[in-house]
C-alpha cells in the first residue's frame, strides 16, 4: 500500500481529551511533533479533519483556528464549522469534507488514511469512504463493539499511528 494522504482528527487524537478546547488551551499529546514530521519526511500530505462547531457559535474565529492547526505542522485543514441538527453535508461521518479535499487536492482514498479517536464520526467516515481509519485510545472512551466497522486498525495514540503508517508504506 502506497499512503500519500493522512487526515488527523484535533480533538482527542491530536490533542485534548475528545472534546472542544480554545487554541489557547490546546495542546497536543506528547509525540505529535515528531510524528508528523515522519509522516511530512516520508511524502505524505498531512491534513487535520475536524468537526468544529463552536466556529459558527461564536466561540472561535476559523482563520485562528485554520492558522493554529497549520502552526502544528498540518499541511492543510478541513473544518466542519455545523452543528449536527444543521443537517450539512460535512459533519463527519458524512462524506463533505472528504469531497472538499478531493476538490482541492489529487488523492484516492485508497492512498488515504484517516486517524481519529470516535468510531461514531472518525471511523465511521473512513469506512463510508473506503479510506483505512486508524483508531487511537485517546480522547473519547468509545467501546468498538457498538460499531461493526471494517479496515479499521487499533492504536494506542496517534505517534504510534503515524509509525505504523511510515513503517507500511511501500
Amino acid at each position: 500500500m502506497t499512503i500519500t494522504t493522512v487526515f488527523i482528527d484535533r480533538d482527542g487524537t491530536v490533542g485534548g481529551d475528545g472534546h472542544f478546547k480554545m487554541i489557547e488551551d490546546f495542546k497536543p499529546y506528547t509525540g505529535f511533533d515528531e510524528a508528523i514530521r515522519k509522516l511530512k519526511k516520508s511524502k505524505i500530505a498531512v491534513y487535520c479533519l475536524t468537526n468544529q462547531t463552536h466556529i459558527n457559535s461564536g466561540d472561535i474565529d476559523y482563520e485562528k483556528f485554520k492558522k493554529s492547526m497549520v502552526e502544528l505542522g498540518f499541511d492543510d485543514v478541513f473544518v466542519c464549522p455545523h452543528i449536527e441538527f444543521e443537517n450539512c453535508e460535512c459533519r463527519k461521518p458524512k462524506s463533505g469534507l472528504i469531497t472538499q479535499a478531493h476538490k482541492k487536492y489529487n488523492f484516492s482514498n485508497e492512498s488515504a488514511i484517516i486517524i481519529g479517536d470516535s468510531y461514531k464520526s472518525d471511523m465511521q467516515l473512513a469506512t463510508k469512504e473506503n479510506i483505512l481509519g486508524i483508531h487511537v485510545a485517546t480522547g473519547r472512551k468509545e467501546v468498538r463493539n457498538d460499531y461493526h466497522l471494517d479496515n479499521i486498525i487499533e492504536t494506542k495514540d496517534v505517534a504510534s499511528a503515524c509509525t505504523w503508517i511510515v513503517r507500511n508504506n511501500c
